[in-house]
């Protein structure tokens, strides 16, 4: 009767399981389907502008990308341009306001986000051959709104929590630990105002919160898809050239 007992136990557990997996693949089914991800598998550049906004100030940006795993982004911080490049093995940065023009390469965790904001088709497709591990949590209420709440722990082990609306099934809110200046910190992203692009669905306005407070907020004003781009918008940005020195007048 004990043996029996604990067949039943097994194969209970077995079948929640399996009802769990089943789950999952539903979420993500659908979730595929509402930002139509069959279409965007097959883009091969998208070009956007926006608008970032932080403590009342706001600046332009462009975004450029290409497959595979390419990323270029430039903005105009207070009259001067910042560039970051992931080439789909390294990340380059130049930041004016440190005093220098020259490229730099960026260390190992920018430039896993540089090579995470690079995959055009998003970390939940394809999971398992990038490395990841997903989960599906449960449901709860979020702002009014019932969500699935799916847990993505990565091949380098950060760990992202990405809400689901239960309606439409596109992501409202990501939120995930980081480290800024020596202490851990919850990073969360808000997503909404989402358009139809190219008979895909993305979302136009992104709010960023660092430990609850609003540390900035991003406005995409157009979407271009399979514009032709220069290869060499994702190469290492070039030096600044040196100007020639003015001839030295010889003495008399």
């Amino acid at each position: 009767m004990k043996n029996v007992k604990l067949f039943w136990i097994a194969l209970l557990g077995l079948l929640v399981n399996v009802s769990v997996a089943q789950d999952l693949d539903e979420v993500l089914a659908s979730h595929f389907e509402a930002v139509n991800q069959e279409v965007l598998t097959e883009v091969e550049t998208i070009h956007m502008k926006g608008k970032s906004g932080r403590m009342g100030q706001e600046f332009n940006f462009e975004i450029w990308q290409m497959r595979p795993n390419k990323f270029r982004m430039e903005a105009e911080v207070q009259g001067q341009k910042m560039v970051q490049v992931f080439d789909g093995e390294k990340a380059y940065f130049v930041a004016p306001w440190t005093g220098s023009l020259e490229p730099q390469e960026l260390g190992e965790t920018q430039t896993d986000q540089l090579k995470e904001q690079a995959d055009m088709d998003g970390e939940l497709w394809n999971w398992k051959e990038k490395g990841s591990t997903l989960t599906l949590e449960g449901m709860e209420d979020f702002e009014g709104a019932e969500v699935y709440i799916l847990k993505l722990i990565k091949k380098n082990k950060d760990v992202k929590t990405i809400y689901l609306d239960a309606d439409s099934f596109l992501p409202i809110k990501t939120s995930a630990k980081i480290q800024m200046q020596g202490s851990e910190v919850e990073a969360e992203a808000y997503m909404s105002n989402y358009k139809e692009v190219h008979n895909m669905v993305m979302p136009f306005y992104i709010e960023n919160r660092m430990g609850g407070e609003v540390a900035n907020s991003v406005t995409i004003v157009s979407i271009e898809i399979d514009e032709k781009l220069d290869k060499a918008l994702f190469e290492k940005p070039k030096s600044p050239e040196k100007k020639p020195e003015a001839p030295q007048e010889k003495p008399d």
